[in-house]
């Protein structure tokens, strides 16, 4: 699902750029408002198990793979703007480190996956919640998280392209419904391990218990390793199999000047807000 660089044309880059950047933005302002200081850590080591559990790729059909996207876990679990910084964080460092994803394609797969990935799956989550039915609502808003990702991301390839196959489209559209009914099994046993071990149906919070979900991160890691499918991911197979390859657009200075500009704004996004998420008293401990 991560776009790589050289295929996306110049206006998809600029207006996914903008959006990408007010969207987050404004998720920042908001999870600073809605996110408890005893939920900060809850999102480290959720974003320690969702990293984990995107290296893992399981086969969905022949010559194709999918992994878990993590998006709708956590909405379900840490709300939908505290998820979308945490998506973009995991994102940053997929792209920066570990060149899974573009650089300069890092502001469509942030859209792609932070912002729409995470509301797609929040809002039947939220109202099916509401109606006494959580665990349908989150199999569902994960299933509509994959779905909808996957159709922008490939209706961003193609566009920029100029490459649409109507049944490679929908071949690759039924192999990410796989992929997301896949997602939807997996977060809801993953949610209802959490609440568990967050202790939410008894009285508060056990923050001692959070260990195993690290722990589960560290497991599914080497996990990963060892049993993932060598396949390319739904997206990589569109590429191949439509003869798109990346274009050599941008020189290696301007990838590694994007890079290390891209770090820098990270860290300083992160360090203004755990500075104000965390009460003044905890801070001069």
């Amino acid at each position: 699902m991560h776009i790589p660089d050289g295929i996306l044309s110049a206006p998809i880059l600029a207006g996914f750029g903008v959006a990408s950047a007010a969207g987050v933005a404004y998720s920042a302002k908001r999870a600073e408002a809605s996110t408890g200081a005893n939920r900060i850590p809850l999102l480290g080591v959720l974003g320690a198990f969702v990293f984990a559990a995107q290296m893992v790729n399981f086969p969905v059909g022949p010559g194709a793979s999918g992994h878990l996207l993590g998006g709708a876990l956590l909405a379900a679990t840490i709300g939908p703007w505290a998820a979308t910084i945490t998506m973009t964080s995991i994102l940053l460092v997929q792209s920066l480190v570990f060149q899974d994803g573009g650089v300069l394609a890092l502001a469509c797969n942030v859209f792609n996956m932070a912002l729409l990935g995470v509301w797609a799956a929040w809002l039947p989550f939220r109202s099916l919640s509401k109606a006494g039915h959580p665990r349908a609502g989150l199999f569902l808003g994960a299933l509509l998280s994959v779905l909808l990702s996957a159709v922008l991301a490939l209706g961003q390839v193609s566009w920029s392209s100029g490459v649409i196959g109507e049944k490679l489209w929908l071949f690759c559209l039924g192999l990410f419904t796989i992929t997301g009914l896949m997602e939807g099994a997996i977060s809801v046993a993953a949610w209802e391990a959490i609440e568990r071990l967050e202790g939410r149906a008894g009285h508060g919070p056990a923050p001692g218990r959070r260990v195993w979900i690290l722990a589960a991160s560290l497991c599914t890691a080497l996990a990963g390793a060892y049993l993932a499918s060598s396949a390319p991911d739904v997206l990589e197979y569109f590429q191949a199999r439509s003869g798109i390859s990346a274009a050599n657009l941008d020189p290696q200075w301007l990838r590694n000047a994007v890079a290390g500009l891209a770090a820098l704004l990270t860290l300083y996004a992160v360090s203004r807000l755990v500075v104000k998420l965390v009460p003044r008293g905890q801070q001069q401990n």
